[in-house]
């Protein structure tokens, strides 16, 4: 009998198809929490997009250390995540293929393992072979830019009740190399702060919840909103930067390129030096469409200005 000390022939005979911004992924596990935790983060992204599939193995082995925040570090072509003795992930791009290894415990954390690893591991395969991360939510076209705090969320779900077609509240991808240039979101659903509710009262049933990143939210379905349109791609037309000010009418100039360059480069993680080049000549593309500030106080007046857009 050969001794297999590395875990080489793990039997994971749970397997799953799924599409993350409608790129193929296969997942290889011996634990349905993961597939449904997978499910979960890509169920409802159609498949779109032709390219070789990326491929997971995750292996649940019995424990009872919960889940700590992971570090993750990453050298050329290798991306580790630790978190604690049993919970680690190692990812290989130039493979397509990401192995992780989880104790019962953290599997059982649905959120967590959706976040910090499945997601983790898929994106950062992406981002390096097909999509460049933009910091920013899109509606109808529309690229909602800004640092933590400047309404992305809130006044894009503020655009979608008035009929504009909502694809994402603060993450989206850029494609690169296509044009028209192509931004792909998560529609199914949109993350306000709890403070979200003063705006939206529809959101007072809703129970703030910590989220696995450590920040409080509110975890809105899209598909529970009567009369909202959704798409998970569109494409974009132009970018507007937004400046929330405490009062003051609504005011949309426009912007320098290169500031609105730097602005995105700065929501862009450090990745080897080639990898970065091709994140910079995607968004340098990107910043060739109209790009626009938008200083405003209240979401209305906003919503006013940016009217002229659609």
């Amino acid at each position: 009998m050969h001794r297999d000390p590395l875990g080489y022939e793990s039997e994971l005979s749970l397997e799953g198809t799924y599409y993350p911004l409608g790129y193929p992924l296969h997942l290889a596990t011996n634990s349905p929490r993961v597939l449904r935790a997978a499910e979960e983060s890509w169920g409802l992204y159609p498949p779109s997009r032709d390219a070789e599939p990326l491929r997971l193995r995750v292996t649940v082995e019995a424990g009872d250390e919960l889940p700590t925040p992971p570090v993750y570090r990453g050298q050329r072509h290798l991306l580790t995540i630790i978190s604690g003795p049993a919970n680690t992930a190692v990812c290989d791009y130039t493979q397509r293929f990401g192995y992780c290894r989880l104790s019962e415990a953290a599997a059982s954390e649905q959120a967590f393992v959706s976040y910090y690893f499945l997601e983790a591991m898929a994106f950062h395969m992406l981002t390096q072979w097909y999509v460049t991360p933009v910091h920013a939510a899109c509606v109808s076209g529309v690229a909602l830019c800004g640092e933590s705090g400047a309404g992305k969320s809130s006044l894009a779900y503020a655009c979608a009740q008035r009929g504009w077609t909502y694809v994402s509240d603060n993450e989206s991808w850029l494609v690169r190399d296509e044009e028209p240039a192509q931004l792909i979101g998560n529609p199914s659903r949109i993350r306000f702060r709890d403070s979200a509710v003063a705006l939206f009262p529809e959101l007072r049933g809703f129970t703030p919840g910590l989220h696995a990143n450590g920040k409080m939210s509110i975890n809105f379905r899209t598909a529970g909103a009567e009369g909202l349109r959704v798409e998970n791609c569109s494409r974009v037309r132009s970018l507007v930067f937004l400046n929330r000010q405490s009062d003051g009418p609504a005011r949309l100039t426009e912007m320098p390129r290169e500031t609105a360059l730097t602005q995105l480069l700065a929501g862009v993680p450090m990745y080897e030096p080639h990898i970065r080049r091709e994140h910079e000549r995607s968004l340098r593309r990107l910043i060739e469409l109209p790009v626009l500030s938008l200083r405003y106080s209240s979401l209305d007046a906003a919503i006013e200005q940016l009217e002229a857009l659609r």
